[in-house]
Protein backbone atom coordinates (compact mmCIF):
# COMPACT_ATOMS: atom_id res chain seq x y z
CA UNK A 1 0.00 0.00 0.00
CA UNK A 2 2.82 2.42 0.81
CA UNK A 3 4.49 1.63 -2.52
CA UNK A 4 1.26 2.21 -4.45
CA UNK A 5 0.64 5.45 -2.57
CA UNK A 6 4.15 6.61 -3.34
CA UNK A 7 3.72 5.78 -7.02
CA UNK A 8 0.45 7.72 -7.11
CA UNK A 9 1.95 10.87 -5.63
CA UNK A 10 4.98 10.54 -7.90
CA UNK A 11 2.65 10.38 -10.92
CA UNK A 12 0.79 13.46 -9.76
CA UNK A 13 4.06 15.33 -9.21
CA UNK A 14 5.25 14.56 -12.75
CA UNK A 15 2.20 16.26 -14.26
CA UNK A 16 1.93 19.06 -11.68
CA UNK A 17 2.07 22.60 -12.98
CA UNK A 18 1.84 26.14 -11.70
CA UNK A 19 -1.49 27.83 -12.41
CA UNK A 20 -1.02 31.60 -12.33
CA UNK A 21 -3.81 34.15 -11.94
CA UNK A 22 -3.07 37.90 -12.02
CA UNK A 23 -5.84 39.78 -10.24
CA UNK A 24 -6.22 43.49 -9.74
CA UNK A 25 -9.05 43.88 -7.25
CA UNK A 26 -11.03 46.97 -8.23
CA UNK A 27 -14.34 48.70 -7.76
CA UNK A 28 -16.83 48.11 -10.58
CA UNK A 29 -20.15 49.94 -10.80
CA UNK A 30 -22.74 47.64 -12.38
CA UNK A 31 -26.21 46.15 -12.09
CA UNK A 32 -24.90 42.76 -13.30
CA UNK A 33 -27.50 42.75 -16.09
CA UNK A 34 -30.39 42.85 -13.62
CA UNK A 35 -33.42 45.13 -13.66
CA UNK A 36 -32.13 47.37 -10.89
CA UNK A 37 -29.96 50.40 -10.33
CA UNK A 38 -26.22 49.94 -10.59
CA UNK A 39 -24.19 49.80 -7.39
CA UNK A 40 -20.51 49.73 -6.58
CA UNK A 41 -19.22 46.17 -6.50
CA UNK A 42 -15.81 44.60 -6.02
CA UNK A 43 -14.50 42.86 -9.14
CA UNK A 44 -11.26 41.70 -10.70
CA UNK A 45 -9.42 43.48 -13.50
CA UNK A 46 -12.33 45.89 -13.84
CA UNK A 47 -14.82 43.16 -14.74
CA UNK A 48 -17.67 40.93 -13.64
CA UNK A 49 -18.03 37.99 -13.41
CA UNK A 50 -14.66 36.93 -12.05
CA UNK A 51 -12.75 34.28 -14.01
CA UNK A 52 -13.39 30.68 -12.95
CA UNK A 53 -10.15 29.20 -11.59
CA UNK A 54 -9.38 25.70 -12.89
CA UNK A 55 -6.47 23.44 -11.95
CA UNK A 56 -5.60 19.80 -11.33
CA UNK A 57 -4.76 17.85 -8.21
CA UNK A 58 -1.07 18.37 -7.42
CA UNK A 59 -0.83 21.79 -9.11
CA UNK A 60 0.20 24.95 -7.29
CA UNK A 61 -2.20 27.88 -7.53
CA UNK A 62 -0.46 31.26 -7.63
CA UNK A 63 -2.69 34.29 -7.13
CA UNK A 64 -0.83 37.55 -7.79
CA UNK A 65 -3.06 40.18 -6.22
CA UNK A 66 -2.97 43.96 -6.57
CA UNK A 67 -5.32 45.83 -4.22
CA UNK A 68 -6.69 48.88 -6.01
CA UNK A 69 -9.45 49.45 -3.45
CA UNK A 70 -9.36 52.16 -0.80
CA UNK A 71 -9.59 49.54 1.97
CA UNK A 72 -7.70 46.32 2.81
CA UNK A 73 -8.64 43.09 1.08
CA UNK A 74 -7.81 39.38 1.29
CA UNK A 75 -8.76 36.14 -0.48
CA UNK A 76 -9.95 32.91 1.11
CA UNK A 77 -9.94 29.62 -0.82
CA UNK A 78 -13.11 28.16 0.67
CA UNK A 79 -12.83 24.46 1.48
CA UNK A 80 -9.07 24.18 0.96
CA UNK A 81 -7.47 22.72 4.08
CA UNK A 82 -4.27 24.80 3.78
CA UNK A 83 -2.11 22.18 5.49
CA UNK A 84 1.11 23.96 6.49
CA UNK A 85 0.01 27.05 4.51
CA UNK A 86 -2.59 28.64 6.78
CA UNK A 87 -0.81 31.96 6.24
CA UNK A 88 -2.47 31.88 2.80
CA UNK A 89 -5.94 31.20 4.22
CA UNK A 90 -6.96 34.83 3.71
CA UNK A 91 -8.93 35.43 6.90
CA UNK A 92 -8.36 39.11 7.62
CA UNK A 93 -6.73 39.82 11.00
CA UNK A 94 -6.75 36.10 11.89
CA UNK A 95 -4.30 34.39 9.54
CA UNK A 96 -3.09 37.53 7.78
CA UNK A 97 -3.14 41.30 8.16
CA UNK A 98 -4.82 41.82 4.81
CA UNK A 99 -3.49 43.43 1.66
CA UNK A 100 -3.25 47.18 2.17
CA UNK A 101 -4.62 49.59 -0.46
CA UNK A 102 -2.12 50.05 -3.26
CA UNK A 103 -0.17 46.94 -2.23
CA UNK A 104 0.57 43.57 -3.81
CA UNK A 105 0.49 40.08 -2.34
CA UNK A 106 0.98 36.60 -3.79
CA UNK A 107 -0.80 33.47 -2.58
CA UNK A 108 0.97 30.20 -3.44
CA UNK A 109 -1.35 27.33 -2.57
CA UNK A 110 -0.48 23.65 -3.14
CA UNK A 111 -3.64 21.92 -4.35
CA UNK A 112 -3.76 18.64 -2.45
CA UNK A 113 -7.53 18.14 -2.78
CA UNK A 114 -9.76 17.71 -5.80
CA UNK A 115 -13.34 18.88 -6.04
CA UNK A 116 -15.49 21.99 -6.28
CA UNK A 117 -14.62 25.03 -4.15
CA UNK A 118 -14.70 28.81 -4.40
CA UNK A 119 -12.42 31.77 -3.78
CA UNK A 120 -13.86 34.85 -2.13
CA UNK A 121 -12.97 38.06 -0.38
CA UNK A 122 -12.63 37.70 3.38
CA UNK A 123 -12.40 41.35 4.39
CA UNK A 124 -15.29 43.75 5.04
CA UNK A 125 -17.79 41.33 3.45
CA UNK A 126 -16.35 42.03 0.00
CA UNK A 127 -17.76 38.71 -1.23
CA UNK A 128 -21.22 40.26 -0.69
CA UNK A 129 -20.26 42.86 -3.28
CA UNK A 130 -19.09 40.30 -5.82
CA UNK A 131 -15.52 39.31 -4.96
CA UNK A 132 -15.99 35.57 -5.47
CA UNK A 133 -15.54 32.87 -8.08
CA UNK A 134 -15.54 29.05 -8.34
CA UNK A 135 -12.34 27.05 -7.91
CA UNK A 136 -12.44 23.70 -9.73
CA UNK A 137 -9.69 21.15 -9.02
CA UNK A 138 -9.81 18.15 -11.35
CA UNK A 139 -8.54 14.70 -10.40
CA UNK A 140 -6.69 13.01 -13.31
CA UNK A 141 -7.74 9.68 -11.74
CA UNK A 142 -11.35 10.68 -11.10
CA UNK A 143 -13.27 7.78 -9.48
CA UNK A 144 -16.49 9.07 -11.09
CA UNK A 145 -15.95 9.22 -14.86
CA UNK A 146 -18.66 11.17 -16.71
CA UNK A 147 -19.58 12.01 -20.29
CA UNK A 148 -19.97 15.74 -19.63
CA UNK A 149 -20.19 18.19 -16.78
CA UNK A 150 -21.81 21.52 -16.00
CA UNK A 151 -20.99 24.19 -13.43
CA UNK A 152 -23.71 26.20 -11.70
CA UNK A 153 -22.37 28.93 -9.43
CA UNK A 154 -25.16 30.70 -7.54
CA UNK A 155 -24.89 34.28 -6.29
CA UNK A 156 -27.25 36.77 -4.75
CA UNK A 157 -26.81 40.39 -5.81
CA UNK A 158 -28.31 42.96 -3.50
CA UNK A 159 -29.24 46.52 -4.50
CA UNK A 160 -27.39 47.60 -1.34
CA UNK A 161 -23.64 47.39 -0.76
CA UNK A 162 -22.20 45.55 2.21
CA UNK A 163 -21.41 48.88 3.82
CA UNK A 164 -25.03 49.98 3.43
CA UNK A 165 -26.42 46.67 4.72
CA UNK A 166 -24.08 46.56 7.73
CA UNK A 167 -26.52 48.30 10.15
CA UNK A 168 -28.81 45.28 9.80
CA UNK A 169 -26.14 43.20 11.47
CA UNK A 170 -25.01 45.62 14.14
CA UNK A 171 -27.90 47.84 15.24
CA UNK A 172 -30.72 46.60 17.52
CA UNK A 173 -33.20 48.79 15.65
CA UNK A 174 -31.93 48.95 12.07
CA UNK A 175 -33.34 51.62 9.75
CA UNK A 176 -34.75 48.99 7.36
CA UNK A 177 -35.47 45.26 7.11
CA UNK A 178 -33.47 42.81 5.07
CA UNK A 179 -36.11 42.08 2.46
CA UNK A 180 -37.06 45.70 2.01
CA UNK A 181 -34.26 45.41 -0.57
CA UNK A 182 -34.37 41.75 -1.66
CA UNK A 183 -31.37 40.31 -3.50
CA UNK A 184 -31.56 39.04 -7.06
CA UNK A 185 -30.22 35.73 -8.36
CA UNK A 186 -27.22 35.17 -10.62
CA UNK A 187 -26.10 31.89 -12.17
CA UNK A 188 -22.50 31.77 -13.39
CA UNK A 189 -22.39 35.53 -12.99
CA UNK A 190 -25.40 36.20 -15.23
CA UNK A 191 -29.05 37.12 -14.74
CA UNK A 192 -30.64 33.80 -13.78
CA UNK A 193 -33.75 34.64 -15.82
CA UNK A 194 -31.65 34.77 -18.99
CA UNK A 195 -29.90 31.41 -18.69
CA UNK A 196 -30.66 29.08 -21.57
CA UNK A 197 -31.91 25.48 -21.43
CA UNK A 198 -29.51 22.55 -21.06
CA UNK A 199 -30.16 19.33 -22.93
CA UNK A 200 -29.34 16.02 -21.24
CA UNK A 201 -29.08 12.93 -23.44
CA UNK A 202 -30.46 9.60 -22.31
CA UNK A 203 -27.85 7.02 -21.45
CA UNK A 204 -25.14 9.56 -20.62
CA UNK A 205 -23.73 10.42 -17.20
CA UNK A 206 -23.34 14.05 -16.21
CA UNK A 207 -21.54 15.71 -13.35
CA UNK A 208 -23.14 18.90 -12.05
CA UNK A 209 -20.90 21.09 -9.97
CA UNK A 210 -22.93 23.28 -7.60
CA UNK A 211 -21.34 26.20 -5.79
CA UNK A 212 -23.44 28.39 -3.52
CA UNK A 213 -21.58 31.68 -3.27
CA UNK A 214 -24.62 33.51 -1.91
CA UNK A 215 -24.58 35.50 1.29
CA UNK A 216 -28.04 34.20 2.23
CA UNK A 217 -29.22 30.56 1.95
CA UNK A 218 -31.77 31.20 -0.78
CA UNK A 219 -31.14 28.45 -3.33
CA UNK A 220 -32.46 24.93 -3.80
CA UNK A 221 -31.48 22.79 -6.80
CA UNK A 222 -33.60 20.08 -8.42
CA UNK A 223 -34.15 18.60 -11.88
CA UNK A 224 -37.72 17.47 -12.54
CA UNK A 225 -38.16 13.70 -12.93
CA UNK A 226 -34.49 12.97 -12.24
CA UNK A 227 -32.66 11.42 -9.32
CA UNK A 228 -29.38 13.05 -8.37
CA UNK A 229 -26.52 11.23 -6.66
CA UNK A 230 -24.27 13.30 -4.42
CA UNK A 231 -20.70 12.20 -5.06
CA UNK A 232 -18.65 14.93 -3.36
CA UNK A 233 -19.15 17.67 -0.77
CA UNK A 234 -16.40 20.21 -0.11
CA UNK A 235 -13.80 17.91 -1.61
CA UNK A 236 -14.86 14.82 0.34
CA UNK A 237 -16.14 11.89 -1.72
CA UNK A 238 -19.37 10.37 -0.48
Amino acid sequence: MRLLSGLFYAAVAVHAKTVVQNWEITYVTTNRGLNMDAKRGVGVNGKFPLPVVEAELGDTLVLNVRNSLDTPTSLHSHGIFQKSTNYYDGVHMVTECGIAPGSNFTYEIPLEQSGTYWIHGHTSEQNYDGLQTPLIIYDPNDPYPVDQEYLFAFEDWSPKTAEEIYPLLTEPNPPFRLFDYPPNALINGLNANLTGPIAFEAGKTYRIRLVSMSSFPLFEFTIDDHELQIIEVDGVLT
